[in-house]
């Protein structure tokens, strides 16, 4: 792949100042009444705030930290006839998901979610030992039919990008069932409208891929959703302004070097081979972060 020279205003209680009736103003005073009432002891000063609002890290802390790996897989079923030879690459049959999720357990990798990497990448806080993450690019109905219930069993989360053109179509994830992953904890991004590079938008595309189907995820989860991952892992240096100014506060590539000035919108991530067994996927998280 070619490298481009690379988030009810609390409602104002308007407290009804009810005032005491007073006393009546022609009555004498009396010597009960000559001396005013001491005032009300003044309430205890709040005390000062004991943590300031953390510091987002500057781009080259975020690169030093962009060390956790990240894996890409697309649709989770057995590739068929008319399937391209790349195509092949990118399909991983079931048991093979299942056999490298469990080769991870057993080399000691725990699958953290998106927030967690975010929150690491930005203010440094602390991940487990080992950690992971598992993306899920386009969409498939897979996701939903093989992915989701891996993970539950394993306990782990993971992020889901789909592209909106899809959306309910046959052998594609419906709106309720992007639901059942966000309640499950799963992150959801967005993948463009439909899969189109974004290093090679122009005009009102721009709007058509990037602020469209975040619009319309929001709309479907009942929340903002501001993580996407490039169609083709494809991005450029002078798309980055773009993705920032639609909203999005990380976005996923695949394997070029992370832009120094935008760090947080170029993660890399590798898409493992249904050909890798247990020893090369581990081999591969450690060679390639």
């Amino acid at each position: 792949m070619r490298r481009r020279t690379f988030l009810a205003a609390a409602g104002a209680g308007l407290l009804g100042a009810c005032s005491a009736p007073g006393a009546d103003p022609a009555a004498p005073p009396t010597s009960r009444s000559s001396r005013p009432p001491a005032p009300d002891p003044a309430p205890p000063a709040a005390p000062p705030s004991s943590s300031a609002p953390p510091t987002p890290a500057t781009a080259q802390e975020v690169l030093a930290r962009s060390t956790v790996p990240v894996l890409c897989f697309h649709q989770l079923r057995e590739p068929r006839a008319d399937d391209s030879a790349y195509a092949r690459t990118i399909i991983t049959p079931p048991p093979v998901f299942r056999a490298q999720l469990q080769a991870l357990r057993d080399g000691g990798r725990t699958a953290i979610g998106v927030p967690d990497l975010l929150d690491h990448l930005q203010f440094g806080a602390p991940l487990p030992d080992r950690p992971v993450l598992l993306t899920f690019d386009d969409g498939s109905a897979t996701h939903h039919s093989v992915a989701l219930p891996v993970l539950r069993e394993f306990g782990w989360p993971g992020a889901f990008f789909p592209m909106t053109v899809v959306l309910g179509k046959t052998d594609w994830l419906s709106a309720d069932q992007l639901r059942e992953l966000d309640a499950a904890g799963m992150t959801i991004g967005a993948h463009s409208w439909d899969h189109q590079r974004v290093d090679q938008l122009t005009g009102d595309a721009w709007a058509v891929q990037l602020d469209q189907p975040r619009a319309e995820l929001a709309g479907i989860l009942g929340h903002p959703v501001d993580v996407m991952a490039y169609p083709h892992g494809m991005w450029s240096p002078e798309a980055l302004p773009r993705v920032e100014a639609a909203g999005y506060r990380a976005a996923f590539q695949l394997a070029d070097p992370q832009d120094p000035a935008y760090p947080l919108l170029t993660i890399r991530r590798i898409m493992p081979p249904p050909t890798w067994d247990g020893p090369a996927l581990l081999a591969a998280l450690e060679s390639a972060f």
